[in-house]
């Protein structure tokens, strides 16, 4: 079925997530263009750009227009234009959306869905990937710079959106693109073994190229600043050190007269930053006048050099993750705010040289999301990157960090009386940690031979005796069951029936039976203590999910078919089949655990659905996801569910005042 045609819209209370690996994807912007006050920050997230007041949660936009995930953003100097490049796949054109930011903040303060009015422009001429984008000092051009199958140079009218002309950057692959501040109709490109200073006559319309003289200095450049007067460049490499170049060069010359001065290489840096130069950003000193060059690292090192290139005593910060973007508010300013690959955000006091953390997230695929029983202060999240976290809720902020590297955790659970985090992991074990300092607990070798990717815990009936029980879920097939002490962990039974990866696994509310969805197209019901099997559905489907009824008469699947089905629990009949999804497969189901009257849905096609029960209508939908959604939770208070999906992002979604959910407001 779709959407009631008075479906409202999910509020999205807090958003958790940020493609740290983005060059210069972080942007901070202060403009009287801008309406409410403070500061709005801009990055990406998967394919979405998002645009947030800085120091508040509720007041965020998505812009969502973009097919494949973000690779460059960039911002005007009047902060009323936003430009961002996507990544496609080789020989696909990559677009470049020009938006309109005024536009998003305002959307974003009146909490209201951004409209299709915000793209102002779609500009098609690069394929495979952009690599850069950077709009020049009066914000009346745009330079765009395609990816490595690419290379290509193109300067676009920002008002119009037409091309005014382009060509190949460089012979060889070129990475980083700057507009100087003074001068509209310069800029400059380099890359591996190059550096180029363009201008742009627009009156030919024409690009014309120097090249700078690097002498015998060979090197691959990723990331360019200059200073405020356009006299030097400073140039971030691979191998860790700032080149400083003379950039000045004559005005526009005939096409075959050649330049009398060209950009040169002036110093070298003797300071090596470990594993290369990843951003760099030019920073005037009020008091003094003084260029300086802040530098950001691949092995996260945050440091500050002079003009001349020597360090700066005493300023030199260590950071987690490469230091990807280094965003000014003011070039005068003695602050700036700074991204990591590891996906975290922190300002810096310049004259403190103290790094501050704002924000964490998930760098890879988030793939489980947990609640304690009976609270809703906290949630436990797993991801592909090797790590499960704790969250407070209401703070959006990480709690606890727990890493296992080089392995993918699959499924994660809390123990029934919340003393234990259980996960499972892609090695085939399960690992139990405490939930307040993150210590290994216990660990189950060879749980699963192909790795475990479903838990879940059966309930004890009294807590007077401190053993519980276990079930896990393998690529493998299998179903299993452990007995959980103090001292060790023997296995209970191990059920073969599926053929397939078990994706689910969920425990009736009295602890007698288990149901395991699997991706062979069946669903199969167990009864715990005798392990015989009381029910098997079968349909031409991978089940993804499947969740009993509070009162355990029906259970709930999704699939691969786009459906989501209720079945009988006691013969295991179809009772009803519901399109939850035109598009795509369904990937994530929770039902609400007081009286079951709604429940809520998750799909590939990046949407979260509010669904009455009985009615088998979709009520409410909500839009944020980039990507695959994983999984979704309703807190155990009902006033709001955490989503989770492919592009590292987690949701947090107001369910207070909807339709069937009166006992929630």
């Amino acid at each position: 079925m779709a959407l009631a045609e008075e479906a409202s819209q999910l509020k999205l209370d807090g958003l958790i997530g940020f493609s740290g690996s983005v060059t210069n994807g972080l942007h901070v912007v202060r403009s009287a263009n801008l309406p409410g006050t403070g500061e709005w920050i801009v990055y990406p997230l998967g394919s979405l750009v998002v645009v947030r007041q800085s120091g508040t949660s509720s007041a965020v936009a998505f812009l969502q227009s973009h097919s494949d995930d973000v690779s460059c953003v960039c911002v005007s100097h009047d902060g009323t234009r936003l430009a961002s490049g996507q990544d496609s796949h080789q020989g696909v054109a990559a677009d470049v959306i020009v938006w309109d930011l005024q536009e998003a903040c305002e959307a974003a303060l009146a909490g209201e869905t951004v409209s299709d009015k915000v793209v102002v422009h779609r500009l098609r001429q690069h394929k495979g990937s952009v690599q850069a984008v950077s709009v020049n000092a009066t914000d009346t051009l745009l330079a765009t710079l395609g990816g490595r199958d690419d290379n290509a140079l193109v300067v676009w009218d920002l008002k119009s959106g037409a091309a005014i002309c382009g060509q190949p950057a460089a012979a060889d692959n070129t990475l980083a693109l700057r507009w100087l501040n003074k001068n509209p109709d310069r800029l400059i490109t380099c890359g591996s073994r190059h550096l180029r200073v363009w201008q742009v006559d627009a009156s030919l319309p024409k690009l014309h190229a120097v090249d700078a003289s690097l002498g015998t200095l060979k090197r691959v450049m990723r990331c360019v600043g200059v200073t405020a007067d356009d006299e030097f460049a400073y140039v971030g490499t691979t191998t860790g050190e700032v080149l400083k170049f003379t950039i000045d060069r004559d005005g526009i010359q005939l096409p075959n007269d050649p330049d009398r001065l060209r950009p040169m290489l002036k110093h070298v840096s003797s300071k090596r930053v470990g594993m290369g130069v990843c951003a760099c950003e030019c920073w005037t000193n009020p008091k003094s006048g003084n260029d300086n060059v802040l530098v950001g690292g691949g092995d996260g090192s945050l440091l500050m050099f002079n003009g001349e290139l020597n360090t700066v005593q005493n300023k030199k910060e260590d950071l987690q993750g490469a230091v990807t973007s280094i965003s000014l508010v003011a070039r005068d300013e003695p602050v700036f705010y700074v991204g990591t690959s590891e996906a975290n955000r922190y300002r810096v006091d310049i004259k403190e040289w103290r790094a501050d953390l704002l924000s964490t997230a998930h760098v890879a695929k988030v793939k489980d999301v947990v609640f304690p029983p009976e609270c809703s202060d906290l949630f436990v999240t797993c991801s592909g990157g090797g790590d499960v976290r704790v969250w407070n809720a209401k703070k959006r902020v990480e709690l606890l960090r727990i890493r296992v590297p080089n392995l993918e955790c699959e499924a994660v659970v809390c123990s029934d009386d919340g003393s234990e985090i259980v996960s499972g992991w892609s090695d085939g074990r399960v690992r139990s940690f405490f939930p307040e300092s993150g210590k290994l607990k216990f660990v189950i070798n060879d749980a699963h031979t192909d790795g475990v990717t479903a838990l879940a815990v059966v309930p004890r009936k009294t807590r007077d005796n401190a053993a519980w029980t276990l079930c896990s879920g393998g690529r493998d097939g299998r179903v299993r069951a452990w007995r959980v002490t103090s001292s060790h962990q023997p296995m209970l039974f191990s059920i073969k029936e599926h053929r397939g990866t078990v994706t689910a696994l969920k425990v009736s509310g009295d602890g007698s039976h288990v149901v395991s969805a699997s991706a062979d197209g069946s669903c199969l019901s167990f009864c715990l203590k005798t392990q015989v099997r009381k029910l098997a559905l079968f349909e031409p489907n991978v089940f993804t999910q499947v969740a009993w009824h509070p009162d355990e008469s029906q259970l709930l699947t999704t699939g691969s078919n786009y459906k989501i089905t209720y079945w009988d629990s006691y013969d295991g009949s179809k009772i009803r089949v519901l399109d939850g999804s035109f598009t795509d497969e369904m990937t994530a189901l929770d039902v609400e655990k007081k009286n079951g009257s709604w429940f809520l849905a998750g799909s590939a096609d990046k949407t979260i659905k509010f669904w009455n029960y009985d009615d088998g209508i979709a009520t409410a939908c909500g839009v944020g996801h980039s990507k695959r959604v994983n999984a979704v939770k309703i807190s155990p208070n009902q006033h709001f569910a955490i989503s989770v999906g492919d592009e590292g992002g987690i949701y947090i979604w107001n369910l207070r005042g909807l339709q069937y959910n009166d006992d929630a407001a």
